[in-house]
């Protein structure tokens, strides 16, 4: 069984299906953390909103005015007329500043040569992986007839390329990008062989820091296979209906291998011929 679905956010997260941070939770452990989390969900800090804020102008921008309002300059929460201002509202509230950022964001997506398929953006994909029987989900950004993207409004981009696509893999991003295009080949789309990420700076210059970063066919296969020895063993944490958490017991680590040496032994090691 597959389906792409158009719900809500908030639907979405409600779905009883294991979605990527799910998987990422899952492989940082203990496998524990991942009922916790799910039951423990974080509402986020002012770098999450102006991230939501931005995905909506960019992917949804005929939702924003629903879902945002600016702060007029002159209401003052400390007031009485500026407390019933804030409690009467029903979308969230950015600041002049914050509405000001979400749209530079904004306009260092459009400047690049990153577009939006509208109609297949933020659909939410439901599907039992076949290699492990589990209920998945995903909400990739959006997709086209031939990859899959994702959307991050990242300090990361202010960093070298190198740095960049290092934490792109530790963060979680690319394993993320394939459990997205796993989803869709479960529903048909196969022809979506690799999996893009569009990294945008949040503070200025956005416009100098947007990162477009494609990840290769066989990679996104390397990944996916990743996954899928993940998905096999929360599987049987679901079946067994337990998900351990520390052991606890004492574990033996090692030393890592740097830990060898010294200065002195490093002394000259530049001379050394090779």
């Amino acid at each position: 069984m597959a389906e792409i679905l158009n719900l809500s956010f908030a639907d979405y997260l409600d779905h009883p299906g294991y979605g990527s941070s799910d998987l990422r939770a899952f492989k940082l452990g203990p496998p524990a953390m991942v009922p916790w989390q799910r039951a423990n969900r974080d509402d986020g800090t002012n770098a999450t909103k102006i991230g939501q804020a931005a995905h909506c102008a960019i992917l949804t921008p005929h939702l924003f005015g629903d879902c945002f309002v600016r702060r007029p300059d002159d209401v003052d929460f400390r007031t009485k007329v500026g407390r019933e201002w804030r409690d009467a509202q029903t979308r969230e509230i950015l600041t002049a500043d914050e509405w000001d950022q979400v749209a530079q964001i904004e306009d260092a997506f459009n400047g690049s040569r990153a577009r939006v398929s509208a109609d297949l953006a933020e659909r939410s994909v439901i599907w039992n992986c076949s290699a492990s029987g589990l209920l998945c989900k995903s909400r990739p950004d959006w997709f086209d007839e031939v990859a899959v993207y994702d959307l991050k409004i990242s300090v990361v981009a202010t960093r070298s390329f190198e740095d960049l696509a290092y934490l792109a893999h530790a963060n979680g991003w690319l394993n993320q990008l394939a459990h997205n295009r796993a989803g869709l080949h479960a529903a048909g789309i196969t022809s979506i062989k690799v999996g893009r990420l569009v990294v945008i700076a949040p503070k200025p210059p956005q416009h100098l820091r947007v990162w477009l970063l494609e990840v290769r066919e066989n990679d996104m296969d390397f990944l996916e296979m990743d996954n899928e020895n993940t998905r096999k063993a929360m599987a049987k944490c679901v079946r067994d209906d337990h998900w351990p958490g520390t052991p606890d017991t004492w574990q033996t680590i090692e030393l890592p291998a740097s830990a060898a040496f010294n200065e002195a032994d490093l002394e000259g090691a530049e001379e050394i011929p090779v």
